[in-house]
């Protein structure tokens, strides 16, 4: 490489210096259960707070950038640089979520921008970065002080604070005051934006139902097992598998692989790239459609029937019946094999 080792992350090592496929999908494989994951998961847990379908579309974009990033890093080091992993992963993972919460919740992104401007002009406020790249808020003089946590109860001390007030009608700044009084240590900015939303009667979040949707949906999907072995005839099935699909009828390959998901719904196709089996492109091309149209189906992914009925411009149970077909003869053909 031309780039030294104190300018890459050591845990990146043995995926870039992999000379074959197996051995690059062993690394790549570790790599995703030991540091990116778990680190994917804690952001979205963080971030968006409540267990929702969205948390899935939002994992599999998150796990596209980071497999484009990780390509890209292995054919040029020196232009890719990745001095911190689980940092970056925590900063696309960041960034990912803020962009769909400015789409999804226009009010409370415009609120946050407003206590951000806020927090800056006015020289007895300060906002800053953590260790962990979190924006903290809080008095200007707390900015060199440690403080262990968040303060517990906050929102009680406050509803106390301003019982015999109509809140509502409280200007941001004597609100933001008030707040920082009462908590006596900064408080992350997402944190302070949920509380002011929450004391103004801030709602823009969607009607439907937010029932809870496991978390442990992610957890099935932990990676856990890196054994090289398993993980290189695990690969070499694919192999089979992907040279088979690749045979079948374009309708075929498109109701298969856009619907491809384990007995718990979860999206596998994410599986093809991250073990080199087809790159993104190989994928978009064997279902002939443009890289850029796939691109936007891929956080949708797996379709349902009635999305992929209308994709195709067939009805349901003919979406059904191109799966079951693509199925038996694939199934038919590995055995022969």
């Amino acid at each position: 490489m031309v780039v030294t080792a104190s300018q890459i992350d050591p845990s990146l090592l043995p995926f870039l210096d992999a000379s074959d496929a197996p051995e690059e999908a062993v690394a790549l494989a570790r790599l995703n259960a030991e540091q990116i994951e778990p680190t994917i998961r804690r952001g979205l847990g963080y971030k968006i707070g409540f267990a929702r379908p969205e948390l899935e579309e939002l994992y599999n974009d998150i796990q596209l950038r980071l497999l484009k990033r990780l390509r890209a890093l292995k054919q040029d080091p020196a232009g890719n640089q990745i001095v911190n992993l689980r940092g970056y992963v925590a900063t696309v993972t960041r960034n990912t979520c803020d962009e769909y919460l400015r789409q999804r919740y226009p009010l409370r992104r415009s609120l946050k921008d407003k206590v951000r401007r806020h927090l800056l002009s006015r020289s007895e406020f300060a906002l800053w970065e953590d260790a962990e790249h979190n924006w903290l808020a809080g008095r200007s003089d707390w900015q060199d002080q440690k403080f262990e946590e968040e303060p517990g109860g906050l929102q009680e001390h406050l509803q106390t604070e301003w019982q015999s007030v109509d809140v509502q009608r409280v200007e941001l700044h004597q609100l933001l005051t008030t707040i920082f009084r009462v908590a006596r240590g900064p408080i992350e900015l997402d944190t302070l934006t949920e509380l002011i939303a929450g004391l103004w009667g801030i709602e823009d979040r969607p009607a439907e139902s937010l029932e809870a949707v496991s978390n442990a949906t992610f957890d099935d999907q932990s990676g856990t097992d890196v054994n090289p072995a398993t993980i290189i005839e695990r690969r070499q099935s694919l192999q089979l598998l992907w040279r088979e699909i690749c045979q079948l009828p374009r309708r075929q390959r498109v109701a298969l692989l856009l619907n491809l998901r384990n007995p718990n719904g979860i999206n596998v196709i994410t599986l093809l790239p991250a073990t080199g089996v087809a790159t993104f492109e190989q994928i978009a091309q064997t279902l002939e459609i443009p890289a850029h149209e796939f691109e936007q189906l891929w956080g949708q992914l797996p379709l349902d029937d009635l999305s992929l009925a209308a994709y195709l411009g067939a009805t349901r149970q003919q979406v059904i019946n191109l799966r079951k077909t693509a199925r038996e003869r694939l199934l038919k053909r590995i055995k022969a094999r």
